[in-house]
């Protein structure tokens, strides 16, 4: 590596690292993007290391980590020039071997708590298709504890909901975060407080579905599926999904504390589509926990729309890495709290 090599640790990210992560295509095979919110998006960042390897000025390697306090969240994993889909895990790159090597010793060291207080695991998101990532996973010990599936709902023209409107009362949003706190585990307060956040009110004014919302902006270079390729190149010129899809800047929304009383279909399917038209766009992807009864419940009598229809729903694995492997936690008995800030 010679001498001008260094391994560092930030608590802000600087615009070497802002240029790696920026330059980096996300995804494998199958699904590949680029996240274009990422200069600002950085700075939402809850108590950041970024831990990177630096040479002649530019960042080779970074693993940036948020300290959560029980839970730390593993958001950035990112090598200079790295092939995002090998197909021979074994192909790793030497020069990324320091990194590595420090990667382990940090997560040992703070277990150990020298760093502070000791969490009990670091958690990430990871896509199971992308053989590289999931073989760094295992090299620290991350293991696999539950899934994540990508959920979209899409609408050509999305119609305005009366009994949508956008929430402003810290009290409600409190009251209705309460809810989705005691259900989920590893629940981020720091994310979860930003809005926007939208209600679902019945007709006694009563609210029956809440929700926040992320947007995002992301380069689609290629689409899910065995022909996600050619599908990508016939958006823009196919009536219907071009207005949902646009690959070269597209917009669409993630939300996060969602919850329906009664995990009601029809209020689930109103929100979502009244949302859409408030914030003018035509697509939202719900990374939701397999497990997550919402889901699971509604998923039947919901018309997710036409890119649900067109396209396979993607998987993430969540893994995590524990100080004791054989201590329960949340996680095991109830589906994990997604941010939209984890995602994009």
């Amino acid at each position: 590596m010679g001498l001008s090599s260094r391994y560092t640790i930030r608590k802000e990210a600087t615009p070497a690292l802002l240029e790696l992560l920026t330059q980096t295509t996300l995804g494998t095979n199958g699904a590949r993007y680029k996240h274009l919110d990422t200069p600002t998006r950085i700075h939402d960042a809850d108590n950041a290391l970024f831990i990177s390897l630096e040479r002649d000025g530019k960042v080779q390697g970074n693993l940036t980590l948020c300290n959560r306090g029980k839970q730390w969240y593993v958001r950035y994993f990112a090598f200079a020039n790295q092939k995002q889909a090998s197909k021979n895990v074994n192909r790793v790159p030497k020069s990324n071997s320091r990194l590595k090597m420090e990667m382990a010793s940090f997560f040992d060291e703070t277990f150990d708590g020298k760093l502070g207080e000791a969490p009990d695991a670091f958690y990430a998101f990871i896509d199971p298709a992308n053989d590289r990532s999931k073989w760094m996973s295992e090299q620290f010990g991350f293991r696999t504890e539950a899934q994540l599936i990508s959920q979209s709902f899409s609408r050509t023209k999305p119609r305005a909901v009366a009994h949508v409107r956008q929430i402003e009362s810290e009290e409600l949003i409190d009251e209705c975060l309460r809810k989705v706190s005691n259900s989920h585990a590893y629940f981020v307060k720091h994310h979860a407080k930003k809005g926007p956040f939208y209600g679902y009110f019945n007709q006694a004014g009563e609210i029956t579905g809440f929700v926040k919302v992320t947007k995002a902006n992301w380069v689609i270079e290629r689409l899910p599926g065995m022909l996600g390729g050619i599908f990508t190149k016939l958006i823009t010129i196919t009536p219907g999904i071009r207005r949902i899809v646009k690959p070269t800047n597209h917009s669409f929304l993630v939300p996060e504390s969602l919850w329906v009383k009664d995990n009601n279909p029809g209020v689930l399917s109103a929100l979502l589509e009244g949302i859409l038209a408030a914030e003018k766009v035509n697509m939202m992807l719900w990374f939701v926990d397999r497990r997550e009864s919402l889901w699971r419940e509604t998923r039947p009598y919901v018309d997710w729309g036409l890119f649900h229809k067109m396209t396979p729903q993607t998987i993430v694995d969540v893994v995590v890495l524990r100080k004791n492997p054989l201590k329960m936690d949340e996680l095991r008995s109830k589906p994990i709290f997604v941010a939209g800030w984890d995602m994009v």
